[in-house]
């Protein structure tokens, strides 16, 4: 009979795994704003911590947080719609520029290779890089961008209750879980919230040196819309791989088209190249450790996934959540061998403690002083 009961519960708990995806997807217009409120809450968990434990009313601190992060994000849509119009208001030039620079390419092939229909690949180039279909398409990202405007609202309610309940969730939990509980579910629930803050905070501030990094380099070079390419290059950093690879490949495309020499957009591609392969490979795992690095097929499967559910903004939230995911699997025994298969096996010869393990480490050590613990 018990077995029959732990087959039919895990049945269960299948079909709602799979209504709640279905319900994800059906509803993500609704979702997305949400989810988004949710990442930049509990970004400025410390901050709010912080103010409060300067005895600093909630409201208030929910309404100074809540306009400083929205005049940010104002300013950032700014950014993205200014750079996008003037795209398309220089496209005309911006394509001229890049036929004659494919002009002379096709030229050079078809000198070398004898028997080359290069008419019939100019032909097919230019249809697919024609004026028209590339403003179709910037306009396109601007409708898109220019949409963002009809969540504001919704995205603002989400964050304003969030913010201002930030700090009494661990109440909530005590209540629902009983007194018999109270003390192994708070520190799990801080423990996960802690780990979590640790981890948007220190990759968002790894994501902003990677945008500054690749703005100056692309204003050292006088390249066109360079502030625009730091802010994709910070964007693009929360996508492994193939976001290194596009924050670097967008603007050596647009050097291409602006550069009349090929050193300059060689060494342009360079000096953007070593900047993500440093602070990728080197500094974000330093910084980061093991614990928070996911295996290849967790990556690749979190893109397509999220991918799928969300479209492009699944895609850059898909790994902040696999972590956050794999953070709070780990936190229950049942279910910590699948935060382990989500990761990768640490290294078996000793290394230094990371940044994001002493960060954690910090705050529940101060989380016990505090609670007399």
């Amino acid at each position: 009979m018990e077995n029959h009961l732990k087959a039919i519960r895990n049945i269960l708990l299948i079909l709602l795994i799979i209504v709640t995806f279905a319900v994800l997807k059906l509803l993500g217009s609704l979702i997305l704003p949400l989810i988004l409120a949710a990442l930049l809450t509990i970004l400025n968990l410390p901050v709010v911590n912080f103010l409060e434990r300067r005895r600093i009313p909630r409201g208030l601190i929910a309404g100074v947080v809540a306009l400083l992060t929205l005049g940010v994000l104002w300013l950032v849509v700014t950014v993205i719609g200014s750079t996008i119009e003037q795209l398309v208001a220089d496209i005309d030039v911006l394509a001229g520029q890049f036929n004659r620079k494919v002009n002379l390419a096709m030229g050079w092939v078809a000198a070398r290779i004898p028997g080359l229909n290069a008419d019939y690949l100019w032909n097919e180039m230019d249809t697919v890089f024609s004026p028209d279909s590339i403003a179709s398409l910037l306009k396109t990202a601007l409708g898109t961008v220019s949409s963002f405007g009809s969540s504001t609202v919704l995205f603002l309610i989400y964050y304003l209750i969030l913010l201002s309940g930030a700090t009494g969730y661990s109440a909530f939990i005590d209540y629902v879980f009983g007194e018999e509980n109270q003390g192994e579910t708070r520190h799990v629930w801080e423990a996960t919230e802690q780990s979590i803050a640790a981890y948007m905070s220190i990759k968002t501030v790894i994501s902003l040196v990677t945008g500054v990094l690749a703005w100056l380099i692309c204003l050292a070079f006088g390249l066109q819309f360079a502030l625009f390419w730091g802010f994709l290059a910070f964007l693009l950093n929360f996508i492994p791989s193939i976001g290194s690879i596009l924050a670097s490949a967008l603007p050596v495309f647009m050097g291409v088209i602006q550069f009349d020499g090929l050193g300059a957009v060689v060494a342009l591609a360079l000096c953007l190249g070593a900047s993500q392969f440093v602070i990728g490979s080197v500094i974000d795992p330093m910084v980061m450790g093991n614990r928070l690095r996911l295996n290849t097929i967790t990556v690749i499967f979190g893109l397509l996934f999220w991918g799928y559910i969300w479209g492009i903004p699944g895609m850059l939230l898909s790994v902040p959540l696999m972590v956050m995911l794999r953070l709070l699997l780990e936190r229950t025994d049942d279910l910590a061998v699948v935060a382990r298969i989500m990761g990768n096996a640490p290294k078996r010869t000793p290394r230094r403690e990371s940044l994001f393990a002493r960060w954690v480490s910090r705050w529940e050590k101060s989380g016990k002083d505090a609670n007399g613990k």
